[in-house]
């Protein structure tokens, strides 16, 4: 079984969660904030099985597909480009940068020779876009090849007891020896949904807009500003640090939108003097500026 995901934290989760061995894991060294968990709060937090298979049976699929340029291929020059505007703040260099593609290129020559060769395939999917439209854009890679497709859902929620609720926004959040958990909601995806995805995707690659989310659970081409609002709605009228602001937003509007492109859109609010820079506080941290709100 070939496990699909949709960012590279995943494929590390996906890759532990494949032989997940809850002995080793309680071996093992971790790092914790404030008091030190009790002996049965590290038990539950280790708590799980495997997904089963080989652990080198995981691909990432689709670099940030919600963001940018998707006219062209999946690892040409306009997705460089995306991955430059994304992460040129992280001082990546050339030799990572085409590292990365080059991981890319492999796990796509993976999953295309597992799709010929008639192994199943299972796509981890979640409501972030960029999981979304790597999910449409490898029902239009496959559209032509038939081959066997499953599809696990994250859900919205779980219920874990009678008073206790678990939310979820995306799968980069489950810990690896949980992942088997959601298998009983695997479904066989059909050729016709696969068609249906892919000509979606197809849409999208025609309008091809700078920025695609997820609108009343659809997923559509959206202006480039289309966040603005909500980056706007939480500035506060003192001084504030932009990295305190973005982790605020991602925490109370669980969009499935990462951190650069709040930043992104934070830096075009500096260049149009909606914002000012107070001080360079942390030239080492990428979101280490105090900022202020043009007041008008």
């Amino acid at each position: 079984m070939l496990e699909i995901v949709f960012s590279d934290s995943m494929k590390s989760s996906m890759k532990l969660a494949k032989n997940y061995d809850e002995e080793s894991m309680h071996g093992g060294v971790i790092g914790y904030f404030g008091k030190k968990p009790s002996k049965d709060e590290l038990k539950k937090h280790f708590e799980g099985q495997a997904v089963g298979g080989d652990s080198q049976d995981v691909v990432y699929i689709g670099f940030a597909l919600d963001i940018g340029d998707i006219s062209g291929e999946f690892d040409g020059i306009e997705r460089q480009n995306v991955f430059k505007k994304i992460w040129g703040r992280f001082d990546f260099d050339d030799n990572e940068q085409e590292q990365f593609f080059h991981n890319q290129r492999k796990d796509m020559e993976k999953l295309l020779s597992a799709a010929i060769n008639g192994t199943a395939m299972r796509i981890w999917k979640s409501n972030a876009p960029y999981s979304t439209c790597g999910f449409y854009f490898i029902c239009n890679v496959l559209r032509n090849i038939e081959c066997e497709i499953s599809v696990v859902s994250l859900p919205e929620y779980k219920q874990v007891s009678e008073n206790e609720i678990v939310t979820y926004r995306d799968w980069g959040q489950m810990e690896p020896g949980k992942f088997f958990e959601f298998l009983p909601l695997e479904r066989q995806l059909s050729q016709s949904e696969k068609r249906m995805f892919s000509n979606r995707w197809c849409d999208l690659v025609r309008e091809n807009a700078s920025l695609r989310a997820i609108v009343n659970g659809n997923l559509i081409s959206v202006p480039e500003d289309f966040y603005d609002y909500i980056i706007t709605k939480n500035i506060p009228d003192d001084d504030f640090l932009m990295a305190r602001l973005i982790g605020e937003i991602m925490g109370d509007y669980e969009l499935g939108v990462i951190d650069s492109w709040y930043a992104l859109r934070i830096d075009k609010m500096i260049e149009e003097n909606k914002l000012i820079i107070v001080e360079n506080k942390d030239m080492s941290h990428p979101y280490g500026k105090i900022l202020k709100k043009v007041m008008v």
